[in-house]
């Protein structure tokens, strides 16, 4: 299916912006991945734009994984229409993390070496320093050398998005990671996990940092370790979003002072 085609159907259903969604169907279309990965669903936008470049490849399959209560109006299924045999929803758990580790557990042998199953992971769910950090460990166990992470939202956080802030639960009790902290709140948490984890992972060796916002990882443990900026965006852009980022670590610095 051709890209336009994908953008027609999607048309005003978030939450992939239609450049990101381009950048990701021509990484498909290039790397002709067999097996795709996705952690969080939504209404199956980005899934809708990943199946459309499996299907204009004639091969490759997507796993989209969600936690157990989402659900969105429209659903995955009805956006994914026909393209529904390149993708298999997963609505399970808590959490992907524990999907993940199911699945890990599925693929090991029993001196605990996993075979990797996927070409290309995808990661836009909980944006948590928490379970973010996890999933991106668990994803390498089942990414093949050679294959891409992709990471949204670096520079995302709790305080522009309060609706998405964990909340205290029945009874006054409090849901997991809450009440956050300011620092929490404040804090690029998707870009923590890219910068500490991901970037210091032994396994991977090749990172993008595009447009400040969306970062790629290579799997290739053997290969010189290589960092790049690159940007579909103007120059003064990135130099705003990097303005942001230092005078946010200013004020952490400053608070734990």
């Amino acid at each position: 299916m051709r890209f336009e085609e994908a953008a027609e159907r999607v048309q005003g259903i978030p939450f992939m912006e239609s450049a990101l969604a381009r950048r990701v169907y021509d990484h498909i279309r290039e790397a002709r991945p067999d097996a795709v990965l996705e952690l969080g669903t939504a209404h199956g936008v980005s899934a809708m734009y990943m199946a459309a470049a499996l299907e204009a490849n004639g091969r490759g399959h997507l796993t989209t994984v969600d936690h157990g209560t989402a659900a969105y109006d429209p659903p995955p299924e009805r956006v994914l229409g026909n393209l529904s045999h390149r993708v298999t929803i997963v609505r399970a758990h808590s959490s992907y993390n524990w999907w993940l580790m199911r699945q890990i557990e599925a693929a090991s042998d029993e001196h605990g070496n996993c075979e990797p199953a996927y070409d290309f992971a995808y990661l836009d769910g909980a944006h948590n320093f928490t379970v973010d950090g996890l999933a991106v460990v668990l994803i390498e166990k089942l990414l093949r050398p050679g294959g891409w992470l992709l990471m949204d939202d670096l520079d995302w956080t709790y305080r522009d998005n309060p609706w998405f802030e964990p909340q205290p639960g029945a009874g006054g009790n409090p849901a997991p990671f809450a009440p956050l902290s300011d620092d929490e709140r404040d804090a690029g948490q998707v870009r923590a996990v890219f910068e500490i984890v991901v970037k210091q992972h032994p396994a991977f060796s090749r990172f993008v940092d595009e447009d400040a916002w969306y970062g790629w990882a290579q799997k290739n443990p053997d290969a010189p370790r290589r960092y790049e900026l690159a940007s579909s965006r103007p120059p003064l852009a990135l130099l705003l979003a990097e303005i942001r980022k230092r005078r946010h670590a200013r004020r952490v610095s400053a608070g734990a002072g």
